[in-house]
Order: structure tokens, then sequence, then C-alpha cells
């Protein structure tokens, strides 16, 4: 397999559409977007032995199962080298990237400071930010715990979501619904002409006409108007969070929406809850 620099990557949000964005991107002809696929071809690559060498790495970057790299968040990974990192790129095309949604949170403990690393190591690398509204993206972030049961959301499952808005409000799945603070540290370090930003709901709603966006960005050419895009990870949860319950959120969530609203005023927000 050959190697190949990454020119852009998609850092966030968690289950704020990366994984489709990955998927149906990497259906464009001059992208090449790392997907579960790809990373499980480089992982069982007998010339990479990377077999072997799992055990010391973290994250997400040594699971088959999912797309995600975690090599700059994670200090382990990251020190691997940017050889080792380039080797899960095999396609050279026009726009090469990859969608790890942990980049995101830098304020985490767990991240060793992913934009700043980026910007050092790729340059000229854009970066795509994927948001949700705070609500939504808490609600799915609660009810992949109870789908997955995961042994970091171990103090959320089998819960209600009412019993953790209430108990767990400094969780992550609150914490990663608030964008402001990490979104500035992003603009700072990267620089706002190499940073897209675009809504979920967007996306879900005019798929062709957002992917398009993207793909300008990008610098290839757009998608043609007839082009089938995929819903990947969509969740069908039981039951609606309570009205009470989205009452308690909004607040929370309010200045840090009036924050995002301000940097990015052309942005679409009809589709979110009403934070005012």
């Amino acid at each position: 397999m050959h190697s190949n620099t990454p020119n852009f990557i998609i850092v966030g949000v968690m289950k704020g559409g990366t994984t489709a964005a990955a998927f149906n991107l990497n259906k464009h002809p001059l992208i090449f977007c790392l997907t579960q696929y790809w990373k499980d071809r480089v992982l069982s690559n007998e010339e990479y032995n990377y077999a072997v060498q799992t055990g010391s790495w973290g994250g997400c970057m040594k699971n088959k199962g999912n797309k995600e790299m975690d090599f700059f968040n994670r200090d382990e990974n990251y020190a691997l080298g940017l050889d080792v990192y380039k080797t899960f790129f095999p396609q050279n095309k026009v726009a090469i990237g990859e969608s790890s949604p942990n980049y995101f949170g830098l304020n985490e403990i767990s991240n060793g400071g992913a934009s700043s690393r980026i910007a050092s190591d790729l340059p000229e690398a854009k970066v795509i930010i994927l948001l949700r509204d705070p609500i939504s993206r808490s609600y799915s972030h609660f009810n992949h715990i109870q789908e997955k049961n995961p042994t970091w959301g171990s103090y959320a499952y089998g819960k209600s979501f009412d019993t953790v808005v209430n108990n767990y409000s400094a969780s992550n799945i609150f914490q990663r619904s608030l964008y402001n603070e990490n979104l500035t540290t992003w603009l700072t370090d990267i620089g706002s002409d190499k940073i897209y930003v675009a809504l979920q709901e967007s996306i879900a709603a005019d798929s062709i006409g957002e992917y398009n966006k993207i793909c300008t960005f990008l610098g290839v050419e757009h998608f043609k108007m007839d082009q089938r895009f995929d819903k990947v990870f969509t969740g069908t949860y039981d039951g609606e969070i309570e009205q009470s319950t989205i009452n308690t959120l909004k607040p929370r969530f309010a200045a840090d929406v009036t924050a995002i609203k301000d940097l990015y005023p052309h942005l679409d927000y009809s589709l979110w809850h009403d934070y005012s």
C-alpha cells in the first residue's frame, strides 16, 4: 500500500454526522475519506504488521470496528509519528482526509492538543466541523450509551435521560454539546479561512446542497445532482425527551448557542431548539 498526506480532517462533533459525512464524501471520485473499510484493510495489512503493535495504541486508532483515528488527540498514538499515520491513507486523491470526532474536545483531559498538532504537522490541511442542536446531540450521546454500554459511559447506562440530566450535568453527554470554547481555539490555531462549519440538520435536510458546499471548500467539483447519499447510524430511540427536561437544558446551552450564532450567523438554526 501507498501512504499519502491528508489535506482535510473532520474533527467533530460526536453524534454530529461525522460518520455519514466520511461515508458520503467517499462517494466522490476525487475524495478519499478514511472509512471503517479502509482502516480495517490497513490494520490487517501484513506489510505493516500492525496487528502485533496495537496493544500500546490508545482510543479508537487500534479498533477495526470504526473509522476514527484518535491520532492527534491521544499522546500514545501521536508518539507513533506521522509516517505511521499516513499509511492509513492509501489512495492518492485531490482531497484526502479522515473523520475523528474526539479531536474537537480540546478542553478534555485526554486531548493532547489536536488543533495545535494538526496546525504544526499538516499546515495546509483544512478542517471541517459539523455541529448539531445541543439538546439533540446530548440525547443521541445518551442513547449511544444505552445501545453500546461502553465502559466510559457506565455512569449513565440503564438510567433515564431525566436522571442523567439532573445528576450528571458535568458529564461529556452535556459538555460535548458546549461548542464555543473549543471552536474558538480551533479558529485561532487553524485559521478561520481553513475551517468550514456546517450543521448536521442542514446536511440531513439538503444533502446534495450541503455536501457540494463542502466540495467547494475542499477544491473539488460538485457531486452530480442525481447523487444518492446514505443515512448512516440513524438512531431510533424509545420515547422522546420530556418537555420539562428540555426546559431544564435550554438555559445550560443558551449562552453557548448565542456565541455560535454570533460566529456563524449565516447558518440555518431553524431546526434547533429555541434557546433565546
